[in-house]
């Protein structure tokens, strides 16, 4: 393949490039928030390469200005991550979903000074005693518990945690728990859900 061809690749096809020309190195591909594209239209022809059936009998391909396929690679591999917080997950649509293994990561501590534990593990309880299967999809994950200070992390609490444990509320989400997370807003930032 020509350097002309390979500029006019995108990230993927140039991963899958790299994979194809060196077939004793395992290439990684890693997609951030999967659920916020229309994969089929992004991805167009490489979207069928996904197929658990294709092999090389399989027609092939056509990825880019003469760079054409049969088959994924066997050292190529393709990670995809979403939050299933996110609204935007129902867009997944089953073409997308059967071509993938899938695989649920709750949150968990992490083992850094800046991560705040207590906080993190008071909405982890909240969640596991009183979340439904659906509702413990919506727990705040790592991000909402990083913080440099004290100080930052009570900002998080009051403009991030609290407005969005209020509208989960307003949208009949963790309903069982709201006496519980009015105990802890009252308690840690003395503001009340309920005013």
């Amino acid at each position: 393949m020509n350097q002309k061809i390979i500029k006019s690749l995108g990230i993927f096809s140039k991963a899958l490039q790299f994979a194809i020309s060196n077939p004793s190195k395992k290439v990684l591909l890693i997609i951030d928030e999967l659920n916020r594209a229309n994969l089929s239209n992004i991805l167009g022809p490489i979207f069928y390469l996904f197929e658990y059936k294709m092999n090389e009998n399989s027609v092939n391909i056509d990825i880019c200005n003469g760079f054409s396929i049969k088959k994924i690679p066997e050292n190529f591999y393709v990670i995809g991550t979403m939050n299933t917080a996110d609204r935007s997950l129902a867009v997944v649509d089953f073409a997308l979903r059967r071509r993938f293994a899938w695989y649920k990561l709750k949150p968990r501590l992490l083992e850094t000074k800046n991560f705040f534990n207590g906080d993190f593990l008071k909405f982890q309880e909240i969640f596991d005693w009183y979340a439904s299967s659906e509702e413990l999809n919506l727990q705040p994950g790592h991000a909402y518990f990083i913080a440099e200070s004290k100080e930052e992390m009570d900002q998080r609490i009051r403009y991030e945690l609290f407005p969005l444990i209020r509208e989960y509320l307003s949208e009949g989400i963790m309903l069982k728990a709201k006496e519980e997370f009015n105990k802890y807003f009252s308690e840690r930032i003395e503001d009340t859900l309920f005013k």
